[in-house]
């Protein structure tokens, strides 16, 4: 069973559910367990590839480690301007003061507490980017969550036309290479000369929609329907299931 055949709104559900049940705990081996977790479902039972998860999780660990340091040396109470001199360091743990080490065990702790939540926030997060379809996560939104039609076809049309965006954008920025012109990533040139085509391509998006009949309001059909399946139910009773045994193994 693919991770891609789930209702998307179901799993979109699921995974908030999941962050709002770990963001009332502060336990590091439970964050970590659930990190675990979103990578080995998106290894095992999905179509996601290893190096696309691998390039998505270095943003994560980046950012983790960033929130490790800062709540190591940043932490209310934090005594780490107390610390004895490196000689003094030398000769032992034993040499610390009790209540200096105590701060910097508290520290860690409050520092691991929220690296790891960040990860675990991050393995949810990816899990449900990379097995979720674009055109099936707007569809699910129509179908289950009641979205209206003429705002989930015009994220559709963003969607769609942001390939044709960044080729646009490579085109001007070539032609103005041609004529001796330097331009960089953020060039005012460029980005005008783009914007005002975007602009032609929505009101030119617009007319069509328009002409093939399409009003906010008019009843229509679906090439696809999405629908919630019993398997959709077993994914979640079974992965928020699993979140509140493990929660109340880990704190007992």
């Amino acid at each position: 069973m693919k991770l891609e055949k789930l209702n998307p709104s179901v799993k979109m559900l699921v995974v908030l559910i999941a962050v709002i049940m770990l963001s009332f705990q502060y336990l590091v081996f439970l964050n970590l367990t659930v990190f675990a977790a979103a990578i080995l479902m998106l290894l095992f039972f999905s179509d996601a590839r290893l190096p696309k998860i691998a390039a998505l999780l270095v943003p994560a660990f980046i950012a983790a480690f960033g929130l490790f340091m800062m709540g190591l040396y940043y932490t209310r109470g934090s005594s780490i301007l107390a610390l004895p001199p490196p000689d003094a360091a030398m000769e032992g743990i034993a040499a610390v003061p009790y209540m200096v080490r105590a701060a910097m065990a508290r520290n860690l702790y409050s520092a691991l507490q929220l690296s790891t939540r960040l990860l675990a926030f991050a393995g949810m997060g990816i899990l449900f980017a990379l097995t979720t379809p674009g055109e099936d996560f707007v569809l699910s939104l129509m179908h289950q969550c009641h979205l209206p039609p003429k705002f989930a076809y015009g994220i559709l049309a963003a969607v769609n036309l942001m390939p044709s965006m960044v080729r646009e954008f490579r085109q001007v920025r070539t032609a103005h290479e041609v004529r001796g012109i330097h331009a960089g990533p953020l060039s005012m040139k460029v980005l005008f000369t783009m914007l005002v085509n975007s602009i032609h391509w929505s009101e030119a998006e617009a007319m069509a929609m328009e002409s093939k009949g399409f009003f906010a309001d008019a009843p229509r059909t679906f090439h696809k329907v999405m629908r919630v399946r019993w398997y959709d139910l077993v994914f979640a009773l079974a992965f928020l299931g699993s979140l509140a045994a493990m929660m109340i193994l880990v704190k007992y």
